[in-house]
Order: C-alpha cells, then sequence, then structure tokens
C-alpha cells in the first residue's frame, strides 16, 4: 500500500480491466436488485464501485477487511456504505444478515504459518452458512503455465467438491480470466422447477 496508496495496483488483482471482467461475472451470477451484500475483503471498495456503476440497486453494501486505512478511506469516500473491520475467522458475520457473500481475491498469496487450502474452506464454509442467499468467491488456478512462489493454485476440481459438501447446488467458471476461477454456491437452485401443466416448450 505505501508503494501505490488507495489505488487498484495496491490490491494486486491484475488492474482495473482485470478488475471489470471479473466484477461483471460476479455481479451477474445472482440476481443483486433488493439484495444486501457483504464485501469480505473489500479492499478499496472496487465491488462497490462497479455495482454502483453499473446502476444494480441493492438493498445494502457491508464491506469488511482487516486493513484499517482502506476502510478509513472508504468510510470517507462512501458515506452510504457500511465498512467494518472484522476477521471473518474470530468475528461472526451473522449480525450483517447477508444475502449474497463475496470473496475476490482473497485466497492468492501463500500463507506462511497456515495451509491455504484449510482456511479457504472454513472461510467459505462460514459465509456460506451466513448467506441467506449464497456465496461467490474466486481463487488462482493450478492450470496455469508459470508459478510465483508467492501466490497459492487452487485445483478447480477439489474446491469444487468441496463446495458440493456445502450445497448441491453449486457453477464453477472458469472461462472468464486465463489463471482464476470463480465458484458460486446457492442455498436453492438457479432456476424453480415450473408445475409440469405450465410447460409449453415441448407441445
Amino acid at each position: 500500500m505505501s508503494e501505490h496508496g488507495f489505488d487498484v495496483a495496491a490490491l494486486k488483482s491484475g488492474g482495473a480491466p482485470k478488475q471489470y471482467i471479473r466484477h461483471s461475472l460476479h455481479a451477474g451470477i445472482f440476481d443483486l436488485a433488493g439484495r444486501r451484500v457483504l464485501d469480505v475483503g473489500c479492499g478499496i471498495a472496487m465491488f462497490y464501485r462497479f455495482l454502483r456503476n453499473a446502476g444494480i440497486d441493492i438493498a445494502a453494501y457491508v464491506g469488511i477487511d482487516i486493513v484499517e486505512p482502506f476502510l478509513d478511506y472508504d468510510r470517507k469516500l462512501f458515506p452510504e456504505a457500511q465498512f467494518l473491520a472484522r476477521d471473518i475467522f474470530q468475528e461472526p458475520v451473522d449480525d450483517l444478515a447477508p444475502d449474497v457473500v463475496f470473496m475476490s481475491q482473497l485466497f492468492n498469496a501463500r500463507y506462511e504459518a497456515d495451509n491455504n487450502e484449510s482456511v479457504a474452506r472454513e472461510a467459505l464454509a462460514r459465509m456460506f452458512a451466513a448467506a441467506r442467499d449464497g456465496v461467490v468467491v474466486d481463487f488462482m488456478t493450478s492450470y496455469v503455465d508459470y508459478r510465483e512462489p508467492e501466490h497459492h493454485y487452487f485445483e478447480p476440481e477439489e474446491m469444487l467438491r468441496y463446495a458440493k459438501t456445502l450445497t448441491p447446488f453449486v457453477s464453477l467458471h472458469h472461462d472468464y480470466l486465463p489463471f482464476e476461477f470463480t465458484l458460486a454456491l446457492r442455498h436453492r437452485p438457479r432456476l424453480e422447477t415450473p408445475p409440469a401443466d405450465d410447460i409449453r416448450a415441448y407441445d
């Protein structure tokens, strides 16, 4: 942060073009109109900016992070939103009543003291339990042609397999950027099954 200040470069997420692609995918997975959004690891509120500029009429936005300078910056820039310092492994988020929880670029850095896989799975389980509708989370994929030692790369199949232990309603998106993937976990199926008498597509 000292090098880049309050700029997208400080997030080390690939710059604004990649953020735009990422956020376009994430914002379209759930119908967010009238929903309470929780952004875990909100950084400088890039996802909130995207939602606002896209005209998506969410009911409320809450961003949480452990970097206080980011939060102070966000609060000054967006007083209409809520920004909290909270460790999701120490403090529950149920009081925030989120409909959809987003975790983006949260698990990219390789941990020295902790196991990335265990941390990601615990976070996913906690956030899915707290969300009314579901969770959207992204990871760096193991399908790369070069690996940097400071990053952790997840196997999509393994994370999908774990997500399926939490809910049968999971989608995996590996078609938007070359070196990452997104999982979406839902409490309910994306499409409701209509009554047989209402189906006319096969008449």
